[in-house]
């Protein structure tokens, strides 16, 4: 999901991915601050904006205007087991397994890829879990990098990956095919041609 704020007259809506560190936040620090169940986005002051950007920087790593921080790609391991009660776990901003209940299955959330392990549910019916298992590596795009000084669950270890040598290596692939092609095209061609 997209985060977005929509102004409007004295009040703006807040439309960000469920975090119940956000909404704590919002609700702790933003006077005014209430659910509208009809737009599914938080209602505060208008002149409170730049605080919730603020506070959305913080738990997201980004707001509703882009930013000039340098974004990473980041490879999270999971030597032990991690779960979140009720919601999904969130490490830098991002989400890596998100169920709805104990027998829902989980899944990873947007720029998120599960390399090795897995993601699923558990828990009690009325204490669900989102759960990464042990052994789970993944990999986080688009990470802001101010968002790399939070702390980790323990058992979570992460290093930055570089993406940009595997584009550069199908970029060089990519032009020595279609060398290969024009070069096939040229013999096909001087057959077509031959008495």
């Amino acid at each position: 999901m997209a985060i977005k704020i929509d102004i409007q007259k004295n009040d703006a809506f807040l439309y960000t991915p469920y975090n119940k560190d956000f909404i704590s936040r919002i609700k702790e620090t933003i006077g005014g601050t209430k659910w509208d169940l009809d737009r599914k986005a938080w209602r505060i002051p208008v002149e409170s904006v730049p605080d919730a950007r603020k506070i959305m920087r913080d738990i997201f790593g980004e707001c509703d205007i882009p930013s000039d921080e340098a974004k990473v790609t980041v490879r999270l391991t999971f030597s032990e087991k991690v779960t979140e009660q009720c919601g999904p776990v969130r490490i830098f901003g991002k989400t890596i397994s998100d169920a709805r209940g104990r027998d829902s299955g989980a899944h990873p959330g947007e720029d998120v890829t599960i390399i090795s392990g897995m993601v699923t549910s558990g828990g009690s019916r009325q204490n669900w879990e989102s759960v990464v298992e042990a052994d789970t590596v993944a990999l986080l795009r688009n990470v802001s990098e101010s968002m790399l000084t939070k702390e980790l669950p323990e058992g979570v270890t992460f290093e930055i990956v570089q993406e940009d040598d595997n584009r550069d290596k199908l970029i060089a692939e990519k032009e020595r095919l279609l060398a290969r092609i024009a070069e096939i095209d040229k013999i096909l061609a001087g057959e077509n041609t031959a008495p």
